[in-house]
């Protein structure tokens, strides 16, 4: 009788830590979900991309973001090389959370809208999806704690060791892309600095690493970026000449604009 009064204990207990250690990790990602966002933003971003031989090329792309209602509607349009010059993408939130994507491309002169089962394709031959590419929101995944590491960003300038709790977010769609991720959210600004992802088979497939951030009008701004994926494949990302709330023109999130 004792032993299994003490075994009830046991399990009551364990599940009460799993509660909590899950409301923990609900309020991390809540505060993450709540960071302040921009009301505009325009920036020229610098996309280099290193395959495994560790051969390179660069790309240089205009990118304008604005707040919507159901979340963030962006459009970018890439300036060189040759071979993706003219190439345009946008990206609309919507209500469901699954963004309306085009993207216009010039040799074929005409719009393609990136389905749902195309959202895991690879955006202009990066190694971002096209899921990446799409406003995410609070309520996608479930999550729990993993512990907690500190990692190294540099932050306004300085190189600082930046605390984080480690959180896994499961994706509550089976038809999204990926099967897990892994997130590293800062304990002081609860801003998500690396993530790990995994395929529904449980395969890792790359990492995003956020290596610079700058604060600006109360906005924390991913500066540099680096993606590395399993196969050694490598996407390096930097943002210049970055405008926040200045008026960005309605039309150019149209698929009228990218026609043009």
């Amino acid at each position: 009788m004792k032993r299994r009064t003490f075994l009830s204990i046991v399990i009551i207990l364990s599940v009460a830590a799993s509660v909590s250690a899950q409301s923990a990790a609900d309020a991390i990602m809540r505060k993450s979900y709540d960071l302040q966002q921009p009301v505009t933003m325009q920036a020229t971003m610098y996309m280099l991309l290193v395959d495994s031989g560790g051969s390179q090329s660069m790309r240089v792309l205009s990118s304008y973001t604005r707040k919507a209602a159901d979340g963030t509607d962006s459009y970018i349009v890439f300036q060189s090389p040759p071979d993706v010059k003219g190439t345009k993408f946008l990206s609309l939130a919507t209500r469901g959370g699954d963004d309306v994507q085009r993207i216009w491309l010039p040799e074929l002169r005409r719009v393609r809208r990136i389905a749902g089962g195309s959202k895991g394709d690879r955006f202009v031959g990066s190694d971002l999806t096209y899921y990446d590419m799409s406003t995410h929101h609070l309520s996608d995944a479930a999550y729990a704690m993993h512990g907690e590491e500190t990692l190294q960003a540099v932050q306004n300038g300085a190189k600082n060791e930046v605390p984080c709790w480690v959180i896994d977010s499961v994706p509550v769609n089976p038809e999204v892309p990926y099967g897990k991720a892994r997130l590293w959210v800062g304990k002081q600004d609860s801003f998500i600095y690396r993530s790990t992802i995994w395929d529904h088979a449980g395969n890792e497939m790359k990492s995003i690493y956020i290596l610079e951030v700058r604060t600006q009008q109360g906005v924390i701004v991913p500066i540099r970026t680096g993606v590395v994926t399993t196969g050694g494949h490598k996407t390096l990302l930097q943002m210049n000449d970055l405008v926040l709330n200045r008026p960005v023109d309605p039309a150019l999130f149209t698929v009228a604009n990218l026609e043009r």
